[in-house]
C-alpha cells in the first residue's frame, strides 16, 4: 500500500510541476483518469461474467456426469441380479456347469497332447527352413517371415503351457522345460540372427537386399504388437487384482508372454554397430596418433547417412523416426571422437584441421542432408574452438618466434662480424638468405590458416605474422643505426664490408616489401568483410616499415660515402680550392663508390643516385657559408663553372640531362648572383627568389659578403635594397618546399 502511494505521488509530481498547473491541467487529467477507470472496470467486469459463466459450465458438466455414473451403476446391478436370476430359473445348472468345465477342460488337454507331439515335427521343419538363411545373413531371407510365423506359435504354445502348469510340482516343470529346451535355443537363435541383420542394416540395403530389411521390420512391429497385448494384460491384472481368482474374468488373471521389446532391442543393436563402424575405420589412425588422417576418412558419415535417407527411411514406419536417430548415433560418436582428440598434444597444423572439419561439417550436414546445426546436439568441441584457436596462436606465436629468432641471430651474426662477404644473386645483387627463409615461414602459416576457412583465425595468423615482421623491422633499423655509428665514429675497431651488407639488407627489405605486398594482394579476397580493412592495414604497414628499413639503408649508404669526402667539401672557396682542384677528388670518390653500389636493387640504386645529388648539392651551397670561404671575382666563377661541368658530366651517366639540368639550377642561379654587377644583384635575386621562395635572406647576405668587390658600404646597400624586394614578395601558401628548405643553417 505505501508502495502505491509512492508511486501515486511520483506520477503527480511529474504532472503537476507547477502551481499553474492546478488550474490548467487538473481538471482534463480528472476526466482522462475518470475514462480511463471506467473503461478498466468494464474489462474487469467482462472478465468476472466471464469466469463465472465458466465456472457455472463445469457445475453444469460434473452435475451431469454424476448423474450418467449413477445411471451405469444402476444398470450394472440390474444385469447383476438378471445373472442370479437366470441361475436359478435353470434345474441342476451347478450339474451342468460342472459338465461343462469337465468337457472343455478334456478338449482343452486333447489338444494339448496333439501339440506335444507334433512339436519336434514342427521344431525339425523350421530347424530346416531356419539353418540356411542362419549361415549366410547376405543372402536373400525368402522364408524368414515363415519362420517367425511358426516359431512365433510355438513360443506361444510354450508360454500357455508353463502358464498353466505354474502351480504344478517340480517334477513336471522340469519336465515341461526338458520338453520345450529345443524351442528355447532356436527362438534365441532366430532373435540372434534378427540382430545379425539389424547390425548389417546399411550394408544389406547397399547391396540391394532392402526386402531382408523390410521382413526384419515387419517382424518386430509383430512383436511389439504382441508385447502391448501382454502390457494390457498385464495392466487389467494390477488393476483389477481383487478378480483374479473369479472364473468369469480371465483378463484379470494377465498374460503368460515374457515381453521381448524388439524394438528397444533394435536401436540398441544400431547404436552397437555404428560403435563398430567408428572402431573399425579409425582405429589404424588412433593407434598412430594420425589425427589429421582420421578426420581425412570421415567421409564416410556422410555417405552412410546419405544411404539411410535414401534407402532406409522409406522401410521403416514414420514412427520409428530412424533418420534422425542415425544422425544423432552418428554425431555423438563424432563430438566423441573430436573431444578424444582435443584431449591429445595436437600440433598446430591438426588443431587447424580440426577447426576446419567442424565447420565444414556442419556445413555438409546442411547442405547433402538438410540438417542444421540447431538439431545437431551436443555441439561438437562443446563451443571450445575459441580455445583452440588461442592454442593455435600460442604454437604459431611460439613457431614464428622461435624459427624468426634463429634467422635474426645468425643473420645479425654475420652483419656485425662480416666475416665472409655476402650472397650474391645470379644478377650481381647482395643478399641474405634471411628474407626468403623467413617469408617462407610466414608464408606456410598464412597458407595453413587460409585452408581452415576461418576468417578470423585468419586474421589473427596475419596479425601474428604482423608482429613478427614490424619486430624485424625494429630489429634491423636499430642494429643498422648502431653499425653505422660504429662505423663512422670508430672505423678503425669497425670489421670491413659495413657497405656490402647494407646494400644486402636494403635488397632484403625491398624483397621483403615485395613479398608482404604479394601475401596482402593474396588473402585480400580470402579474408571476411568485417576483417579486410585490418588486414589490409596491418601488412601495408609492414610494406612501408621494409620500404623504410630500405630508406635507412640508403641514408647509411649516403653517410659513408660522403663522411669520406666531406673534408672536401670544408675546403672549397678556400685558398686550397683555388690552388689546386678539389672537386675532381669528390667526383672520383662518388665515382668509385656507385661502381660498388650497382650491387644494389635498381631502384635503391637509382634512389641512392638521387639522394646523392641532393647531398653533392646541398654540401656544396653550405660550403658558401663556411667562415673560411671567399669569392675571388672573377677567378670563383671560372672555378665553379669547372667543378658544375665536371660533377654534371658524372651524373649525366645515371640520369638524364633535362633532369641534370634541372637539379643544377641551383648552383647557376648562386653563380649569377655571384657575376651581378650592383646594379642587377636586385633582378637576379628577384629570380633566384621566384624559383626558391625558401632561400634565406642570411645565405643571400652571406654569399654577398664573401665577394671580394664588394665593401661593407655597398654591401649594407644592397641588402638594404633586397630585403625591401623581399617584402614585397609574398609566394603562395601551396608552394612546395625546395632544396633550401633541407639545408640545415
Amino acid at each position: 500500500m505505501e508502495d502505491a502511494r509512492e508511486v501515486a505521488l511520483a506520477k503527480l509530481s511529474e504532472l503537476l510541476k507547477h502551481p499553474d498547473d492546478l488550474n490548467t491541467k487538473v481538471g482534463p487529467l480528472s476526466r482522462r483518469l475518470a475514462k480511463e477507470k471506467a473503461s478498466i472496470d468494464a474489462q474487469l467486469s467482462t472478465g468476472v461474467q466471464t469466469q463465472l459463466d465458466n465456472v457455472q459450465e463445469g457445475l453444469e458438466t460434473l452435475a451431469l456426469s454424476s448423474q450418467n455414473n449413477d445411471k451405469v451403476k444402476s444398470n450394472m446391478r440390474r444385469i447383476d441380479k438378471l445373472c442370479r436370476d437366470a441361475q436359478s430359473m435353470i434345474h441342476d445348472f451347478p450339474r451342468i456347469n460342472k459338465v461343462s468345465q469337465v468337457h472343455q477342460n478334456f478338449v482343452a488337454t486333447q489338444e494339448k497332447v496333439k501339440a506335444f507331439r507334433a512339436l519336434y515335427q514342427r521344431l525339425q521343419g523350421i530347424e530346416q527352413m531356419f539353418t540356411p538363411l542362419q549361415q549366410d545373413v547376405f543372402r536373400p531371407q525368402d522364408n524368414l517371415l515363415h519362420v517367425h510365423y511358426e516359431l512365433f506359435k510355438l513360443e506361444e504354445f510354450r508360454d500357455q503351457t508353463m502358464h498353466q502348469a505354474r502351480g504344478s510340482p517340480q517334477d513336471v516343470l522340469i519336465t515341461l522345460k526338458t520338453y520345450f529346451r529345443r524351442v528355447d535355443v532356436l527362438s534365441d537363435d532366430f532373435t540372434q540372427h534378427l540382430w545379425q541383420i539389424a547390425r548389417h542394416l546399411l550394408e544389406l540395403v547397399d547391396m540391394g537386399l532392402g526386402a531382408s530389411v523390410v521382413k526384419l521390420v515387419k517382424i518386430i512391429e509383430c512383436e511389439e504388437h504382441a508385447d502391448e497385448k501382454a502390457l494390457a494384460a498385464q495392466q487389467a491384472q494390477t488393476s483389477h487384482q481383487d478378480m483374479q481368482g473369479h472364473k468369469k474374468w480371465r483378463l484379470a488373471e494377465g498374460n503368460p508372454r515374457t515381453i521381448k521389446s524388439y524394438r528397444v532391442e533394435f536401436f540398441e543393436q544400431i547404436h552397437q554397430s555404428i560403435v563398430e563402424r567408428f572402431e573399425d575405420e579409425l582405429a589404424p589412425y588412433r593407434e598412430n596418433g594420425d589425427w589429421s588422417g582420421a578426420l581425412d576418412i570421415t567421409d564416410f558419415i556422410f555417405n552412410d547417412l546419405e544411404l539411410v535417407f535414401d534407402h532406409v527411411v522409406p522401410k521403416f514406419p514414420k514412427k520409428y523416426k530412424i533418420f534422425p536417430h542415425f544422425v544423432l548415433e552418428y554425431h555423438r560418436h563424432t563430438y566423441e571422437l573430436l573431444n578424444g582428440m582435443v584431449d591429445q598434444d595436437l600440433d598446430a597444423g591438426t588443431i587447424l584441421r580440426l577447426l576446419r572439419f567442424v565447420r565444414d561439417y556442419y556445413a555438409t550436414m546442411s547442405t547433402r542432408l538438410g540438417v542444421t546445426e540447431e538439431l545437431l546436439e551436443p555441439q561438437l568441441l562443446d563451443g571450445q574452438e575459441q580455445t583452440l584457436v588461442d592454442e593455435y596462436l600460442k604454437l604459431v606465436r611460439n613457431k614464428l618466434a622461435e624459427w624468426t629468432s634463429n634467422l635474426m641471430s645468425s643473420e645479425s651474426r654475420d652483419f656485425v662480424v662480416r666475416e665472409h662477404p655476402p650472397e650474391t644473386t645470379p644478377d650481381g645483387q647482395y643478399g641474405m638468405a634471411g628474407a626468403v627463409d623467413m617469408f617462407q615461414i610466414i608464408n606456410q602459416q598464412i597458407d595453413v590458416a587460409a585452408d581452415a576457412n576461418q576468417g578470423k583465425l585468419l586474421y589473427l595468423v596475419v596479425y601474428e605474422c604482423h608482429k613478427v615482421m614490424k619486430d624485424s623491422q625494429s630489429f634491423w633499423k636499430k642494429l643498422l643505426l648502431s653499425e653505422m655509428r660504429r662505423q663512422l665514429e670508430q672505423p678503425e675497431e669497425a670489421p670491413e664490408g659495413f657497405v656490402e651488407y647494407v646494400m644486402a639488407l636494403a635488397n632484403d627489405q625491398i624483397k621483403c616489401s615485395d613479398f608482404a605486398e604479394a601475401i596482402l594482394k593474396r588473402i585480400t579476397p580470402l579474408v571476411e568483410a568485417k576483417y579486410k580493412t585490418q588486414v589490409e592495414d596491418k601488412l601495408s604497414t609492414c610494406v612501408d616499415g621494409y620500404l623504410q628499413i630500405g630508406a635507412a639503408s640508403r641514408e647509411a649508404l649516403l653517410e659513408v660515402t660522403f663522411n669520406d669526402i666531406k673534408p672536401v667539401f670544408d675546403d672549397l672557396f678556400t685558398a686550397r680550392w683555388y690552388e689546386q682542384p678539389l672537386v675532381p677528388s669528390v667526383i672520383e670518390t662518388l665515382k668509385d663508390y656507385c661502381n660498388d653500389f650497382t650491387h644494389l636493387n635498381k631502384f635503391l640504386f637509382d634512389k641512392l643516385v638521387n639522394d646523392m645529388l641532393d647531398r653533392f648539392l646541398m654540401l656544396y651551397l653550405e660550403a658558401m657559408r663556411h667562415k673560411n670561404a671567399r669569392f675571388r671575382m672573377t677567378t670563383c666563377l671560372d672555378k665553379i663553372q669547372d667543378d658544375v661541368r665536371m660533377s654534371f658530366n658524372f651524373f649525366s651517366t645515371y640520369k638524364s640531362v633535362e633532369e641534370l639540368e634541372e637539379r643544377f639550377d641551383v648552383i647557376e642561379r648562386v653563380h649569377t648572383l655571384l657575376e651581378s654587377n650592383r646594379r642587377m644583384i636586385f633582378v637576379d635575386y628577384y629570380s633566384l627568389r621566384q624559383a626558391y621562395p625558401d632561400v634565406p635572406l642570411a645565405f643571400v647576405e652571406d654569399v654577398l659578403s664573401k665577394r671580394d668587390d664588394l665593401d661593407k658600404a655597398a654591401l649594407k646597400d644592397i641588402m638594404e635594397g633586397i630585403k625591401a624586394k623581399a617584402r614585397e614578395y609574398e609566394p603562395e601558401a601551396n608552394t612546395p618546399p625546395t632544396i633550401f628548405s633541407r639545408i640545415k643553417w
